[in-house]
């Protein structure tokens, strides 16, 4: 006959081997941010700013890692195949997430398919400069001048949206206006600056110190008006139909738990509250924008895809 404490222990150790293993609260170790770009890049610096917020938040360290190179793939390609548990986190853009696609052949990865949307973060205003040299005032300007004169005028490039953007400005307007690419982003806006191109649509992280010192005429934003910048309209305004943003935000791996990422798109929009790091992001030129909910973000990004596909035919971009 068994005693009654035995009984007792009997239904603990039946209870127990009935239930799941507990689970970790998450994060219970460091959490890596892959940035595909270099060390110092404008998506570099937000990432940093972010990632220190957010690991304060969550109680955990949050690792920045630079991963750069082929325009962002081989720092996607990683977060891509890495375990979907939550730790390793990709600060993608839209260049890595949706203009690869478009503009190479090869891509290892699926921007869509393979990467679960946590939430948006932000992204780098653009303006239309012009070289002092060039005898422009306007966008209505600087598109008479180019009708006038078919072939003076060449933009540099030296990614996806240096490219997207100079190339929808010479189809929107009909002018022969030549496209120049470059290997290397700082290289670009040196001839730029030094009168070898003439044009150019520039990120504020790296030209508005140019625009604001006469280095540069900013003529006009995308994709809207900026405070930095008053009196200059936004593209769309001057050329309707102009509307192509710069933006990045948070992914994970396809597979990661619901759970995981509502938990950091909550503690991400927090922080993007914060008033001391709005104040840092703003001051490398940097603009946040609404936050999104998981669902809508992924929406937002197969749009842009779409947006992508419409502007590169009729570009008339081929993947290289």
């Amino acid at each position: 006959m068994k005693t009654l404490p035995s009984i007792g222990l009997c239904v603990l150790v039946l209870a127990a081997q009935g239930l799941p293993a507990a689970r970790a609260a998450y994060p219970d170790k460091p959490v890596t941010i892959v940035v595909p770009f270099a060390a110092g890049s404008p998506t570099d610096a937000v990432a940093r700013v972010v990632a220190e917020a957010l690991g304060k938040r969550l109680g955990q360290s949050m690792v920045v890692q630079n991963r750069p190179g082929a325009t962002g793939m081989i720092g996607s390609e990683y977060v891509a195949r890495a375990q979907p548990d939550g730790y390793t986190l990709l600060f993608g853009t839209n260049t890595t997430q949706v203009a690869n696609q478009y503009f190479f052949k090869k891509v290892s990865y699926d921007g869509l398919k393979d990467f679960a949307p946590v939430a948006i973060v932000g992204g780098v205003p653009h303006a239309l400069v012009v070289n002092p040299s060039v005898p422009v005032n306007s966008v209505a300007e600087l598109i008479e001048y180019a009708k006038a004169h078919p072939g003076k005028l060449s933009f540099p490039y030296a990614n996806s949206t240096t490219r997207i953007t100079g190339s929808t400005f010479r189809v929107m307007t009909k002018t022969q206006i030549e496209a120049i690419p470059y290997k290397a982003y700082g290289q670009a806006i040196a001839e730029l600056l030094g009168g070898q191109t003439q044009m150019m649509f520039i990120d504020f992280s790296t030209g508005l110190s140019y625009m604001t010192s006469g280095k540069l005429k900013a003529l006009a934003i995308t994709p809207d008006r900026s405070a930095k910048l008053p009196g200059v309209p936004a593209m769309k305004e001057v050329l309707p139909g102009f509307e192509i943003g710069n933006w990045n935000g948070l992914f994970a791996p396809t597979g990661t738990s619901p759970e995981v990422i509502d938990r950091l798109n909550r503690e991400i929009r927090a922080v993007l509250e914060q008033p001391e790091l709005r104040k840092q992001v703003d001051g490398v030129g940097y603009e946040l924008l609404p936050p999104m909910a998981p669902a809508e973000f992924g929406k937002y990004i197969a749009e842009e895809s779409r947006h992508y596909a419409r502007l590169t035919k009729a570009a008339d971009i081929q993947p290289e």
